[in-house]
């Protein structure tokens, strides 16, 4: 797609800036410090233009403000939604007209969050925040969107009556679309702030935001227990989110031990060379075992770069077919230049010995965060019945060559399980009762113990251990 943008007539407004102001946001973590590499275009995103210009855009950064269009289900008109249920995400927002009483959805939308223009990852929103005080910038754009996406579909049916809004996210989303001040979250020990409620009456709606338990397991983590049943359960089971921050919570004798890997965007394809989200066009699958890598794409869609999944599959393929050592460094088999996985009309999607060592990262933080959890709770990863997989990447990854990583340590495949979207699951079935979120809150307070891995000797010591693919 072509963007005409025009030049400012004081030379002050970047590229990226201009884009922003005709509905486009680009991924760019740097927010146009031209350091990040995230554009991935041929011009850098902090470049003053000093007349107009065109700038080319592929259709997947053009349709960034419209991309929920394309994964938005036909509606159903025999149902009449009473419930919007929100998920929240760092990257991308869902949202769901839901029959509460029915159990069955109306219509549902996913689309960019708009902040993600001012940052890709939780520390970089909250950096922004709080070096603007008083501007509030991310809360309008947060709350400025949720309004026009809703306004949208109620506008398309104004039949519909809904009486309810449910809202889960992470505790730093949370936080700006109430408002909060995220000062206390810019360093240790990370508190967040007190609400005196979480949930209000807006335009006659009730809403419900779902507490968080920490600064780092947030309300969607909540809203995911619930729809596993982690508070009441007698069994031993991890509930997984595999996203950049990596939440995990570890349910055993009816305690919960929380807590957050920072595995980093690279599990979501971002800090990559060529990495994108789980989009349509997405390399999700690679194969070594030819005379050239075969790959598979999300939706069999013309390869745009390399998501999560297709990362954790190249690592693996790496292994196997001897391009890295056991102790996780790389042969001479592996090209100096990166691994060419496509070409594209525009370049080559390569992996490069820089993004293998991102994934290891990311893996080995996945794994040793698992590994501190079955240590805190006095058992052997291999001892839990049920590991449930949280997120997108739940939906493509290869379990059998995630497992060869030892990305969850010994917990035997058979019991692993993708459960999708824990967080929209648990809302809607909060959505039947007005929840208690306060109660809710103090009660899982109660049950749950967050551990920092931080300063956590285990974890380091099972994070180096888990670096090399050598019997444990």
């Amino acid at each position: 797609m072509e963007i005409r943008v025009q030049a400012d007539s004081n030379n002050t407004l970047t590229v990226l800036d201009l884009l922003e102001q005709q509905g486009f946001s680009l991924p760019c973590n740097c927010h146009g410090a031209n350091v990040c590499g995230g554009v991935q275009y041929d011009f850098p995103c902090g470049m003053i233009p000093k007349e107009s210009l065109t700038i080319c855009l592929p259709d997947t950064a053009a349709s960034t403000e419209i991309s929920g269009l394309s994964l938005m289900q036909t509606p159903d008109l025999s149902i009449q939604p009473d419930s919007l249920l929100i998920d929240i995400g760092t990257t991308t927002i869902a949202m769901v007209y839901y029959h509460s009483t029915k159990k069955s959805t109306f219509f549902s939308e996913v689309f960019a969050n708009p902040q993600i223009a001012y940052g890709a990852d939780v520390i970089s929103r909250i950096q922004y925040d709080v070096s603007h005080p008083g501007q509030h910038t991310l809360h309008r754009e947060l709350t400025d969107c949720l309004t026009h996406h809703a306004a949208s579909v109620l506008d398309r049916y104004p039949d519909i009556a809904l009486k309810q809004c449910l809202i889960g996210g992470n505790t730093t989303m949370i936080h700006l679309l109430l408002n909060l001040s995220l000062q206390r979250m810019t360093g240790h020990p990370f508190t967040p702030e007190k609400p005196d409620h979480f949930s209000f009456s807006h335009n006659g709606i009730s809403v419900y935001v779902l507490p968080w338990l920490s600064a780092f397991i947030g309300g969607d983590i909540t809203a995911g227990l619930l729809s596993l049943s982690f508070d009441t359960r007698n069994d031993t089971c991890v509930l997984a989110d595999l996203g950049t921050n990596g939440e995990l919570v570890l349910c055993h004798k009816n305690h919960l031990y929380t807590a957050s890997t920072a595995a980093g965007p690279a599990l979501e394809g971002g800090g990559l060379s060529h990495g994108c989200p789980a989009v349509p066009g997405a390399i999700s699958e690679v194969s070594l075992r030819g005379v050239m890598p075969r790959i598979q794409t999300i939706a069999n869609k013309l390869p745009c770069g390399i998501c999560g999944s297709g990362a954790i599959s190249v690592l693996a393929e790496l292994l196997s077919q001897h391009y890295m050592n056991p102790d996780g460094t790389l042969t001479g088999k592996f090209p100096e230049t990166g691994l060419l996985l496509a070409k594209t009309t525009t370049s080559d999607i390569t992996f490069t010995s820089n993004d293998v060592r991102q994934m290891q990262l990311a893996v080995a933080a996945i794994a040793a965060g698992i590994d501190t959890l079955c240590q805190e709770a006095g058992i052997l990863p291999e001892s839990v019945d049920a590991l449930y997989l949280a997120g997108g990447l739940g939906y493509h990854i290869s379990l059998e060559k995630a497992s060869a990583l030892g990305m969850f340590c010994n917990i035997r495949p058979e019991r692993i399980h993708c459960v999708g979207n824990s967080c929209l699951n648990g809302l809607a079935g909060l959505s039947a009762a007005s929840p208690d979120l306060i109660s809710l809150q103090r009660r899982l307070t109660t049950q749950a113990e967050d551990i920092s891995l931080a300063d956590n000797a285990f974890f380091q010591s099972s994070y180096l251990s888990h670096m090399s693919y050598l019997p444990l």
